[in-house]
């Protein structure tokens, strides 16, 4: 659990139901929170005037003030806090309400699992932490440079000195935003699993078309950066169909009717709209803003970079390659060799230039369970503290347990031996030993 040096984490759960304040308490029993529990926006709203709180759940749905409403008002004296979203509800315009207004960070449907919303609260709390600690170093930067203003010149030997502990702090800036960004990918494979809560979408189709984009990326050789925009635009380019009738996601999209076709492409826009109070992931919501734009389209769009206009085309390509091999394109299912065959005849829709790249890359998102050289296979009691994940780890719901760069702590193996319930179905994982006996150390 992350430290709270001088007292517990405060928790202030929202629900106007006792059952489920009762439920909370339970299962927070034991870990290092203290919580204050109201059944009323209202009550809620009136604690945190009274008291700073680093973590609010909140239910959606409440007679009176909705969660909605409750945590946009908490802002004003809980600026800094964690929110997250207790409901039982899939409703796509409750959801872009509640994170337009109440700046949420997380969302959790009930009924919930104990250990998923152990895990979350701790995720959340560590995330919560390192912006302090971040914000705590860059105002110890601050002030190490005022200081050297008022040096005089005459002292240098103490300006040497000086100069040393800032670059000492800076190094340690640099670290804690290293870190704050492996943050911000984890908030967004949270995104990920919101979405594959919804029955047909997110799980390997939008993992697959992930990481079909980051190779294409390579292939095109793009910066780091706009790898990173694209990969996590193909990881959420179906955010904006949570809601979208069932029948219409199973239909094959060269089969929709025009009205429905109409209604199903208006989901770029409501991810664009659920995306929106991240000015960090803006380029990921121009990408899937732009998806279905066609190559003509996007080139004479002199609102959007060239940079997104390359990523949207990737995303395009990638996702209806996904599409393609899993029949929800045409109507029939197509091999990869078909898919591609299909993609590069289609000059309309798909850059040339990228769907040429599919045949170097198509069998990489296959599934292969081919190692490499440095890489193992192993099951959670055979993995030590120091090894790192390479490859995303799925549930048998295809929600997302630990992203791919995770390097294992003996704490994050004992949390991860919880999921690994089932003797006839143990997890497996691919990792790689550490690359020193000094990174083991660190982790350890």
């Amino acid at each position: 659990m992350p430290d709270q040096p001088e007292n517990h984490w405060q928790l202030l759960c929202v629900d106007d139901e006792p059952g489920v304040l009762n439920s909370l308490r339970r299962a927070l029993r034991n870990s290092p929170y203290e919580l204050t529990l109201a059944n009323s926006g209202e009550e809620a709203l009136a604690f945190t005037r009274e008291k700073t709180f680093d973590l609010i759940i909140s239910d959606m749905r409440m007679p009176g003030m909705s969660g909605a409403e409750f945590l946009a008002g908490s802002l004003e004296y809980n600026p800094d806090c964690i929110r997250i979203l207790l409901t039982g509800y899939a409703d796509i315009e409750s959801t872009v309400q509640a994170i337009n207004e109440g700046k949420i960070h997380r969302y959790i449907q009930k009924p919930w699992n104990n250990d998923d919303l152990l895990l979350t609260l701790e995720q959340s709390l560590q995330g919560l932490q390192l912006k302090r600690e971040n914000e705590k170093l860059s105002n110890q930067l601050s002030q190490k440079n005022k200081e050297l203003e008022a040096l005089n010149s005459g002292l240098e030997e103490k300006v040497q000195l000086r100069t040393q502990q800032i670059r000492q702090t800076l190094t340690r800036l640099e670290k804690a935003n290293t870190v704050l960004n492996q943050t911000l990918l984890a908030t967004v494979k949270a995104f990920y699993n919101i979405i594959s809560l919804t029955p047909h979408l997110g799980g390997r189709t939008a993992m697959q078309t992930a990481e079909l984009c980051k190779l294409l990326g390579i292939q095109l050789e793009l910066p780091k950066n706009e790898i990173r925009n694209v990969y996590l635009a193909g990881l959420l380019h179906q955010l904006g169909m949570i809601g979208l009738d069932e029948a219409l996601l199973l239909t094959p999209r060269n089969q929709l009717t025009d009205a429905d076709k109409a209604t199903f492409l208006k989901h770029p826009e409501h991810a664009a709209l659920a995306l929106a109070p991240s000015s960090v992931l803006s380029p990921v919501s121009q990408i899937i803003k732009a998806q279905y734009m066609t190559p003509e389209e996007l080139s004479s769009a002199e609102s959007l970079s060239s940079e997104v206009r390359t990523a949207a085309s990737i995303l395009a390509t990638a996702r209806d390659y996904v599409l393609a091999t899993e029949g929800l394109l045409l109507e029939t299912r197509c091999t990869s060799a078909s898919a591609i065959d299909y993609l590069r005849t289609q000059t309309d829709l798909y850059q040339t230039k990228i769907a040429d790249k599919l045949p170097l890359v198509a069998d990489q998102v296959s599934g292969s369970e081919q190692l490499s050289s440095d890489e193992q296979k192993l099951r959670v009691s055979e993995v030590k503290p120091g090894m790192k994940l390479t490859r995303n780890l799925l549930n048998s719901n295809d929600i997302l347990l630990l992203a791919e760069g995770h390097t294992f702590t003996s704490d994050s193996l004992v949390r991860l031996k919880t999921f690994d319930t089932e003797p006839s179905n143990p997890l497996e994982l691919f990792v790689i030993a550490p690359v020193t006996q000094e990174e083991k150390k660190e982790v350890e």
